[in-house]
């Protein structure tokens, strides 16, 4: 195995989040920091006044709840702008967080507490706390965000009664459990300004004393592949992409839309870099998602593949709704939209390359593709005027750096949208890197590739045999660099199966790099099929390109240890009874409609066509058998809370089925 390094990854001269915020206050201090709807209007409110109240927050934790440097405080709250203040005010006391969201299911909530045994919990409202009383019968004291506010009756400290039923919201004292006091924001934040004036200096004191090797984290796994891992992350950690990031996008005091969950490494670490350069963050949710885009008309915002799928489907619903002449013709243009998009790509060095080409064959190339792009000009214009345009005035207007990551990103989806002018910034990364480990170029976007490696992060690739790969062969990426974690927490085991005694981190994910070195992701060791023929099959890709088609809401392939590619495709309900209409068949009745072989038909040429892609898909990964399925896909069981695949949970669930799709 070999390395490539940006730049050496010591640490020295590294900071801590207390300091960095800090800075950034001195810098924006008067601006807008963090914004949200109040009766329907967005109000912001200053880095200045966030600063204070993350200090007068920090300052109640210290001295009425006792928060100490070094212990841990579980903060399961969904994004808004109480999880930012209650973050900063455990960071300035040089505790540990140990985010996660409202909605995790139970028993992984449950697991994560029994680990970590936090011994102050910060929850969103009442409804969680008989749950979490249980996991954590020591207990010393519990914050609810949503609780009584200023003006109403307040909580008394340590009457769990205060708030609700007893019974109901503390649970009382477990057998054998200590008292757990009760405490809402509200109260906690009244107390801690009235012992501002005389106590300031007791958090200026905390927040210098706070080390870059102290744990700053714990964020634990969506676990997809068994019980979630805590991933230990330094303040050291997150100030190697906070100092990098920015480099890469130029940004400064422009408006960001905040729409994930906060507790993922991603969307966290992106709120800081936002902060870091003086943006409002202006948070926002699937819900109102549309509306908020246009008022906030953001610069900048960090989605997730899913996002992009789904805008991708919808612009084909809209053109399905035409009269079938106008459909034609729109679909028409978009097709050649999408391949004059690929010789203006390849025009301007942005098609990514395993080898470089010889002088002849590139002139070759070169002039084919300027001749299509010449060609397509008009219709690609066209095809902007009719549907790309309103593509882009629905996101505001004026998104220049859609930032995706959290999962891998169809192929069709990153034509489509680049055709449209709005390309998508498509990075890697993992929690165990806080978190962007390669991200695209905003100036030079390579599509189908997640970017170069940032500065300061080494990484090598490993074959089968352990040797060094070349450009354009499939290795296993390990990684190094001032940003890789301390460790699973309390799971040296398990930390020692992917962090050598020199600091490279196993990613377990294959990877290849271009000739230009952008990396392409191709998925997990664990999700890689392999064969009875002894091929290997990229299930995640093969899935992603699959479910990219408006007429597949999901689908999960299989065949390890099989003779050939298997896959269950749940249909798109739409699409489904659209088909069953044009059919005279009755639409209210899905069970039935997968049953019909004109159906099946339709479903099995679909994904034949898709897997048999040769641009795409080699010969053997393409689907010789296929189940329409009308199952549910839950979190905590088929999916992890991140909606990721659980393949090795679903491979057990539906055991019975696969093999019905093998039978002879």
């Amino acid at each position: 195995m070999t390395g490539a390094s940006a730049a050496d990854p010591d640490t020295a001269g590294a900071t801590t989040l207390p300091r960095l915020f800090a800075s950034w206050v001195a810098e924006y201090g008067a601006e807008p920091a963090l914004s949200r709807r109040v009766d329907g209007v967005f109000t912001a409110f200053t880095y200045e006044e966030l600063d204070r109240r993350a200090s007068v927050l920090a300052l109640a934790l210290a001295r009425t709840l006792n928060v100490r440097r070094g212990e841990l405080v579980a903060l399961i709250s969904d994004n808004r702008p109480e999880w930012m203040v209650c973050s900063l005010a455990i960071h300035f006391l040089g505790a540990v967080d140990v985010p996660r969201a409202s909605d995790t299911p139970p028993d992984i909530l449950e697991a994560i507490l029994r680990h970590a045994e936090p011994a102050v919990v910060i929850l969103e409202d009442l409804e969680q706390l008989t749950q979490v009383r249980e996991a954590l019968p020591g207990l010393r004291a519990a914050v609810v965000i949503d609780g009584p506010q200023a003006g109403g009756d307040p909580v008394a400290v340590g009457d769990p009664a205060a708030v609700g039923d007893p019974a109901a919201a503390a649970g009382a004292s477990p057998p054998g459990g200590d008292a757990c006091s009760l405490h809402t924001l509200a109260e906690l934040m009244a107390l801690g300004e009235a012992a501002w004036p005389e106590s300031a200096g007791e958090i200026e004191r905390r927040r210098a004393e706070v080390l870059p090797e102290d744990l700053a984290t714990i964020i634990y796994t969506s676990g997809t592949t068994g019980a979630p891992k805590g991933v230990a992350l330094t303040h050291a950690n997150y100030e190697h992409n906070l100092r990098e990031l920015p480099n890469l996008l130029h940004i400064e005091r422009v408006p960001v839309l905040t729409l994930l969950q906060p507790w993922h490494a991603y969307e966290r670490q992106i709120q800081l870099m936002y902060l870091s350069k003086g943006c409002c963050l202006h948070y926002s949710h699937v819900m109102t998602l549309r509306g908020d885009l246009r008022a906030v008309r953001p610069v900048v915002m960090a989605t997730v593949p899913e996002l992009w799928v789904k805008l991708y489907k919808g612009v084909f619903h809209r053109i399905d709704a035409l009269t079938p002449l106008r459909r034609r013709l729109v679909r028409w243009l978009v097709a050649r939209a999408l391949t004059s998009a690929s010789a203006r790509r390849l025009l301007a060095g942005r098609e990514p390359v395993l080898r470089r080409r010889g002088p002849l064959r590139w002139a070759g190339a070169f002039a084919w593709a300027l001749a299509r792009a010449v060609a397509l000009a008009p219709f690609h214009a066209l095809a902007d005027h009719l549907v790309f345009r309103e593509v882009r005035a629905g996101l505001g207007g004026r998104l220049r750096f859609p930032l995706v990551g959290g999962g891998p990103l169809p192929d069709t989806v990153d034509e489509f949208f680049d055709a449209a002018r709005m390309p998508l910034l498509e990075g890697y990364g993992m929690t165990e890197a806080i978190v962007v480990i390669a991200m695209r170029d905003p100036h030079r976007r390579m599509l189908r590739t997640t970017g170069h490696v940032i500065n300061g992060v080494e990484h090598r690739f490993a074959g089968e045999d352990g040797r060094a790969c070349r450009p354009g062969d499939v290795g296993r990426l390990h990684v190094r660099g001032p940003n890789i974690m301390r460790g699973y927490y309390r799971d040296p085991e398990r930390t020692a199966q992917v962090l050598s005694a020199d600091g490279w981190f196993d990613t377990r994910d294959l990877a290849l790099v271009h000739a230009d070195g952008s990396l392409r992701i191709l998925g997990r060791v664990d999700d890689t099929l392999v064969l009875t023929n002894g091929e290997n099959v990229n299930a995640p890709y093969l899935e992603n390109e699959l479910c990219a088609s408006e007429w597949i809401d999901r689908a999960v392939v299989m065949g390890a240890g099989r003779p050939y590619v298997a896959a269950f495709v749940a249909p798109s309900r739409a699409h489904l009874e659209g088909l069953a209409r044009s059919l005279g068949l009755p639409a209210n009745e899905p069970a039935a409609l997968i049953a019909d072989e004109r159906i099946v038909k339709h479903y099995r040429s679909l994904v034949n066509a898709i897997s048999g892609d040769a641009r795409r898909f080699a010969p053997y990964e393409r689907v010789h058998r296929m189940r329409l399925w009308l199952g549910e896909f839950r979190i905590g069981r088929e999916l992890s809370q991140t909606l990721k695949l659980r393949r090795r949970e679903f491979l057990r669930l539906y055991s019975g089925e696969i093999d019905e799709l093998y039978a002879p």
